[in-house]
């Protein structure tokens, strides 16, 4: 992951108290999913656990779990908070943990965010459950309806990063070495279609947005059998896809409000066109 991109992730997620971060969990729309699977499949490892919020929430309902992330400090605090679970500040793809030694593993949002692709992490969640372990496995869904918007805004992007844009919005101009979004892109593969972030320090690579026929290949060569396969978080999706024009986030109740036309859009657009995360249940076989 690109490090001011953890740092942003870091700071978002220590902003908030463990305690609502858990109570948060209970909304999720795949929370029922994981007292499904997980409650026959235990330890649970979370893979990119951040603050740790779903391993509390998966030991308050009586299933062991632990979490690995990259960040030292996250791993500190919910280690302090939640003492029954273990969390190592380690690199998911490579976590030293030893074989074989998690029924269940979820890795929500997570390997998406490696530039060279999620191949190693994927990898390593094998290496990591033991035979008929499950996984959860949740990316940005790249479905054809949110490529075509992104391919009309393109051209429109690179101007968030102009002198005058970022004054008449309130923001401060950029760094004088701000990294340019051309140059944030070299390194990245085009087809899994890469997605940046602009922050002072100028652009950097944020996440790639997937497909089914990529997913399905990655988790094959991993060696995973799947199970489930579908989209989800429509909501989420429309707003991704369409902006403002379809709703706005609701921080406090972690939603999101549509506008007019987005419930229109909600009717009319399925899952499988504009849901935000493609999810997969996977086994090891």
């Amino acid at each position: 992951m690109n490090q001011a991109v953890a740092v942003a992730f870091e700071r978002s997620f220590l902003s908030a108290s463990i305690a609502k971060q858990i109570r948060d969990c209970d909304s999720y729309e795949l929370a029922p999913l994981f007292l499904e699977l997980f409650s026959q499949c235990q330890p649970v490892l979370e893979a990119g656990c951040g603050s740790g919020r779903w391993c509390g929430w998966l030991q308050e309902h009586g299933i062991a779990a632990n979490g690995v992330d990259w960040s030292q400090a996250l791993c500190e605090r919910a280690a302090a908070e939640m003492p029954a679970c273990r969390f190592y500040a380690r690199d998911m793809s490579d976590s030293g943990l030893p074989e074989g030694s998690y029924g269940g593993l979820m890795a929500l949002g997570s390997i998406e965010h490696a530039l060279d692709g999620p191949q190693k992490a994927l990898a390593e969640f094998y290496r990591l459950l033991r035979p008929k372990g499950i996984a959860v496995i949740t990316v940005p869904y790249g479905s054809p309806v949110r490529l075509a918007c992104r391919a009309v805004a393109r051209p429109f992007e690179a101007a968030k990063a102009s002198p005058f844009l970022r004054r008449l919005i309130g923001k401060s101009p950029l760094a004088p070495d701000a990294q340019s979004l051309g140059a944030a892109r070299q390194g990245t593969i085009a087809a899994w279609h890469p997605r940046f972030s602009l922050s002072r320090e100028g652009w950097s690579f944020y996440e790639y947005e997937f497909n089914e026929r990529q997913l399905d290949r990655f988790l094959a060569a991993a060696g995973f059998t799947v199970q489930r396969r579908f989209a989800a978080f429509v909501e989420e999706g429309l707003l991704h896809t369409f902006g403002r024009l379809a709703g706005s986030w609701n921080a406090t109740d972690c939603r999101v409000e549509l506008t007019a036309l987005g419930r229109l859009l909600r009717r009319v657009l399925p899952a499988s066109r504009v849901g935000h995360m493609l999810c997969y249940v996977v086994e090891k076989p």
